[in-house]
């Protein structure tokens, strides 16, 4: 029999609240600030005041965020995806420091609505944000040879991935580095298992198509519901159910996602989201990847599949990027 649900979905889909309060990420007031000496007023009858302290940066307590680095910003540029499972708009802060002098070279405060996953570059191109730009950053400085991301979200459920991309050799590849994988903080929360930002037809059609992998690791057939969203909006495209076979993989392009609910990617509509869901509340006996098969490198097929949580599992007792201790239920999980 199957164990019953810990917690379970309730209609409409975004990663839905449960009724607890959210995960308090504490900020760091002095993250961006430096320290500066002050001359000491002297006694009348002293001979000389002490000399002030030298003016150095205060640097940032990573324990407060969760970390990206080193990124890029040559001929392979670094991209930063952000994700929210939760039913509201979630903030991420996302502060831009130096390396290696561990200078402050500003913070850009995002909006990103459910199920969404937008898509950042290191500068503006076009209508494509850049992290940079968003944070009023300048050019490297005092020595500095890269920039790194500091990243806070009180969305439990938030997530983030890095990928790269060469321009001269068109190589794509996820530089991700996870305390946290997302899902198993989603799972935390929620009994649905996510996978976002893989390349839709319009890319597929460039020379990077993505395939999706699915494995049902359960003894017997489980039919499954799945959920495309557009990943840099959030909007929901549709659902479908799909039986897989007991420890059987289902390995298709995204285009058939696509083809199952009607969706035609137009414009902007570059990535997709798939949302999985046991129908019978439990949660879902998958693994589940992505990879990009490259054209333009003789076919390589490139896995894309580690994303990771900005906090850790709620259940957890401390986490990367919340300093907190990583409990409660606040942001809630994916529903339908």
């Amino acid at each position: 029999m199957r164990l019953a649900p810990r917690f379970l979905l309730l209609s409409g889909i975004a990663l839905i609240s449960l009724g607890v309060v959210a995960d308090t990420v504490p900020t760091n007031p002095i993250s961006t600030s430096f320290f500066l000496g002050n001359a000491q007023k002297s006694p009348a009858n002293a001979q000389s005041a002490a000399p002030a302290a030298a003016e150095t940066p205060q640097a940032v307590n990573g324990t407060l965020w969760t970390v990206v680095a080193p990124t890029y910003t040559g001929t392979t540029s670094s991209y930063l995806r952000l994700f929210n499972g939760g039913s509201a708009t979630a903030t991420f802060t996302v502060q831009v420091v130096g390396s290696p002098s561990g200078t402050s070279y500003g913070t850009a405060t995002i909006q990103v609505p459910p199920r969404a996953s937008p898509q950042f570059g290191m500068r503006t191109a076009g209508t494509a944000q850049g992290i940079l730009d968003l944070a009023n950053a300048a050019q490297l400085s005092g020595g500095d040879t890269s920039y790194s991301f500091y990243i806070q979200s009180t969305e439990s459920t938030a997530g983030y991935q890095h990928v790269t991309f060469n321009t001269s050799n068109l190589f794509f590849e996820n530089a991700s580095s996870c305390n946290y994988a997302l899902n198993h903080t989603v799972h935390s929360v929620v009994n649905s298992t996510v996978i976002p930002n893989i390349h839709t037809s319009l890319l597929g059609n460039a020379g990077y198509g993505s395939q999706v992998e699915i494995h049902n690791y359960w003894n017997a057939p489980v039919t499954f519901r799945i959920d495309v969203a557009d990943s840099a909006t959030g909007v929901l495209k549709g659902n479908f159910t799909e039986t897989i076979g007991a420890n059987t993989t289902l390995v298709q392009p995204m285009t058939y996602f696509q083809n199952k609910v009607g969706w035609t990617p137009a414009g902007s509509e570059l990535h997709g989201t798939l949302i999985i869901t046991d129908p019978s509340g439990v949660k879902p006996t998958v693994n589940v990847g992505q990879s990009i098969i490259n054209q333009s490198v003789q076919n390589a097929l490139v896995n894309m599949s580690t994303y990771c949580a900005v906090n850790a599992p709620v259940a957890a007792s401390s986490g990367g990027g919340s300093g907190g201790d990583g409990g409660g239920f606040g942001g809630g999980g994916i529903s339908y």
